[in-house]
């Protein structure tokens, strides 16, 4: 894997210090000229990072980034900054992104055309269906699938774009040393394999908690044009990731729960639910947007609708917002 770069090492080496966060690190990562100044300068430039750095501190922080790139030379990945030229380019966009990301495999072809598709773990046999069609869909489209490797929605959509030979990223909450679900270890390392990639934000050693994967999720909408919401219930976790798409400017597309689903009061539906059938404002207070970024929901009823859905996330490319689909 490749060497990082130096503003790389020196945003890694800063991170180690205790109260330094990434707010601090993508301010600092923005000041022009940054990546020539010294400890010194950066201390006295930024007084929130120069309070953590004595000489004890740096040379812990120091010892702790070698610590991770001697993890990631012998797991075979790479660290990468806001500030390399590798880094996602739609990540970059969002205002909340991470300052490094852990990396191992083939991220790239994330790069222009990737959508997100999460969803409950316990899905309906009908959310298992539609997770399948749709990323089969999107995957023979040539489009990257970014999910969670979770189980349920995560597992299905990882699989079902391996199976057309489709491109697929995992998001992990936690060091790239750990699989979690045990049970998913196989499916991510079919990930690899077959040329897709990894990612974290926490370096290696770190084990997964529950914060971490709220975190998680919007790195999952932050990589893509869009999320599809498969399922979920009206607390679910992937509402995370939906938030997060609405926030960004990008789609979020809810496939339509079945006559069946909704008759059997399935509670894995009650979220979607919430959202085809909310007014405007309880929408939007549900999803915690503006009301106007509710026009960049798009309502899947049927397969003929996919080829919509592309022309919704190519416009999100484009710059271009989609036509008013929801309300």
């Amino acid at each position: 894997m490749p060497e990082p770069s130096e503003v790389t090492r020196k945003l890694l080496t800063l991170s180690k210090l205790r109260g330094v966060g990434a707010s601090s690190l993508l301010k600092l990562a923005q000041a022009e000229g940054f990546v020539k100044w010294d400890y010194d300068e950066i201390a006295s430039r930024f007084p929130s990072i120069g309070r953590a750095l004595t000489q004890e501190n740096l040379n812990q922080a120091q010892a702790l980034a070698q610590r991770d790139l001697a993890a990631c030379k012998a797991d075979g990945s790479e660290i990468i900054s806001v500030l390399d030229p590798q880094y996602p380019p739609l990540l970059r966009q969002t205002p909340d992104r991470p300052a490094l990301l852990y990396v191992k495999g083939n991220l790239k072809p994330t790069h222009h055309r990737a959508v997100a598709v999460v969803g409950t773990r316990e899905p309906t046999e009908h959310g298992k269906v539609i997770t399948q069609r749709i990323t089969t869909y999107l995957g023979q489209q040539g489009w990257s699938i970014v999910s969670g490797l979770a189980l349920g929605v995560d597992g299905i959509a990882h699989q079902a774009a391996l199976e057309v030979g489709g491109h697929t990223v995992a998001i992990l909450a936690h060091g790239l040393d750990t699989i979690t679900p045990k049970s998913h270890t196989v499916l991510a390392k079919s990930i690899l394999e077959a040329g897709g990639a990894w990612v974290s934000e926490y370096a290696y050693g770190i084990p997964p908690f529950a914060p971490q994967y709220v975190k998680r999720d919007r790195i999952q909408a932050g990589l893509a044009r869009g999320v599809v919401l498969i399922q979920t219930g009206l607390e679910g976790g992937s509402l995370h990731a939906s938030r997060a798409a609405l926030r960004y400017g990008r789609v979020l597309a809810v496939p339509a729960p079945t006559k069946t689903d909704i008759a059997a009061g399935e509670e894995k539906v009650q979220g979607v639910l919430k959202i085809l059938q909310g007014s405007r404002q309880e929408v939007a207070r549900y999803l915690q947007c503006n009301p106007a970024d509710l026009d960049r929901i798009l309502v899947i009823r049927s397969r003929e609708q996919y080829p919509q859905l592309e022309d919704a996330l190519n416009a999100i490319g484009e710059g271009v917002n989609p036509q008013k689909a929801l309300f």
